[in-house]
């Protein structure tokens, strides 16, 4: 698509990665290496914190726009779960709050069968936490390759994670099952507004194959709190895209392997820890 769209709910589509102009995207630290930490947290305290974000949230214009355009791509279909990765110290972080609270209220809404979130970075308190608010904490550092149902559908939230995150979710589930998922993070127009295409071809591959075949959400930015969602947008393939493809789109190499880390925490990572 060579211009800007609107669908029938008045929503900004983008269906090729020549359309938004003027983006920023965020730029993260770059870490070569990664220190854990375990400090206590008041659970019950965190825990009424969340609740009152989450009132924040649902009565918002942004929560509202999220949710036409996910229950418009459904089409009355049910999503079957809400995956999260790199909610950040959701007892500590008032952003990591907020986006915390705002997957309670997409799972109060759309009443999945069940909601994973995952950070390696979570202390014992914010799982304890989780748990209470009824999420299933993945415990293992998969490095997002979490593999998703091939018929039913899956929500797939990574707020303002890396782009290698992203990458590698989309190589786990590289075939047809990917029409079943609904990515909600980091503008992938954004992205490829400002990084040149070979260097994202090179280290993001499955990120910029797919762009091609998505379409995207731009949400408006209208929360209150600037700095929690910017640069979010809603990216689904619409049914039947994919089956277009030659059979060689598919093909796919091992699990990929990054040198600019970019705040991607990956299990090696860990393994090297003195803790």
């Amino acid at each position: 698509m060579s211009k800007q769209e609107k669908d029938s709910d008045g929503f900004q589509i983008v269906s090729s990665k020549r359309s938004a102009k003027n983006k920023q995207t965020k730029v993260p630290y770059k870490a070569s290496y990664f220190i854990k930490e375990e400090n206590e947290i008041n659970v019950e305290k965190s825990y009424q914190r969340v609740l009152f974000a989450v009132k924040d949230l649902e009565g918002s214009q942004f929560y509202n726009d999220v949710l036409k355009a996910v229950s418009t791509f459904l089409n009355e279909r049910n999503i079957s779960e809400i995956v999260c990765f790199g909610l950040g110290h959701v007892g500590e972080c008032n952003i990591s709050r907020y986006q915390l609270a705002f997957l309670l209220c997409l799972k109060d809404y759309f009443k999945p069968l069940k909601v994973l979130v995952h950070d390696p970075i979570f202390y014992i308190g914010e799982c304890e936490l989780l748990k209470r608010l009824g999420l299933i904490v993945i415990e293992e550092n998969n490095e997002g390759s979490y593999v998703i149902s091939n018929t039913n559908i899956t929500v797939v939230y990574l707020p303002h994670c890396p782009k290698q995150l992203t990458n590698n979710f989309l190589w786990s589930n590289w075939d047809i099952r990917l029409e079943n998922c609904i990515l909600l993070c980091n503008s992938f127009t954004s992205l490829l507004e400002n990084h040149p295409s070979r260097m994202l071809s090179e280290m993001v591959p499955y990120i910029y194959k797919l762009s091609k075949y998505l379409d995207e959400v731009i949400l408006d930015n209208s929360f209150q709190y600037k700095d929690i969602f910017n640069d979010t947008s809603i990216h689904y393939i619409k049914k039947g895209e994919l089956s277009k493809v030659d059979s060689n789109f598919w093909n796919k190499s091992e699990k990929p392997k990054y040198d600019d880390m970019e705040e991607f925490i990956t299990t090696e990572m860990i393994e090297k820890l003195n803790i």
